[in-house]
């Protein structure tokens, strides 16, 4: 199968998944959408990466989207009662983004002589995740929201940085600070309703 007709793809993907992510006011739709971001991170690594190691990406990704999944689903109340503003704020939300997709558009060529192996929906997707992951960061006051907003950032870096490295220690390392994230937002999901029990 040639991997190239899936780049694309596999980078709208990506974006819109992240847009989901700092759109959403369903914590079930947020860890859906995370789950379905590291479908495209993986279709977007195995370009440059063996299967095996994309594949290692994936089961992380979704390994600590479940992890979250479950703190959230112990207090849902963690999550919040939805973004403060009502439609004024989702549409001030949907402007930012839109405000990143062209800073992001604007720095493509830049990054394309930094990552000079990266094809187009690499650097596009990376940097993408990376924006609207530190969007979503400086938006968010809950733990869930913020951890879910580094996970997006950290998916970005790793989109980049396999054009660049194939490394299995990296790898390991990368996938272990995705699960060490993970833990760390549903410990601060459920440590409120430990607190109450005891």
């Amino acid at each position: 199968m040639n991997l190239l007709l899936l780049q694309p793809f596999a980078g709208v993907l990506v974006l819109v998944t992240a847009l989901i992510l700092l759109l959403s006011r369903d914590w079930r739709v947020s860890i859906s959408a995370l789950g379905a971001q590291y479908v495209g991170v993986l279709l977007l690594i195995m370009h440059y990466w063996p299967l095996e190691f994309a594949v290692v990406k994936l089961i992380a990704g979704w390994m600590g989207a479940a992890i979250l999944g479950m703190g959230l689903a112990e207090n849902a109340s963690s999550w919040g009662e939805g973004m403060a503003g009502g439609y004024s704020g989702l549409m001030f939300r949907f402007l930012l983004a839109a405000l990143m997709a062209l800073l992001v558009y604007s720095l493509i060529p830049q990054a394309a002589v930094w990552f000079n192996r990266a094809t187009y929906a690499h650097i596009l997707a990376g940097l993408g995740l990376i924006g609207m992951g530190v969007l979503h960061f400086s938006l968010s006051v809950r733990p869930p929201r913020i951890v879910l907003a580094l996970l997006t950032a950290l998916s970005g870096f790793e989109v980049l940085y396999a054009t660049m490295e194939t490394s299995l220690l990296i790898n390991a390392l990368l996938a272990g600070l995705t699960l060490g994230i993970a833990f760390l937002g549903a410990y601060f999901c459920v440590a409120p309703v430990m607190e109450e029990r005891a």
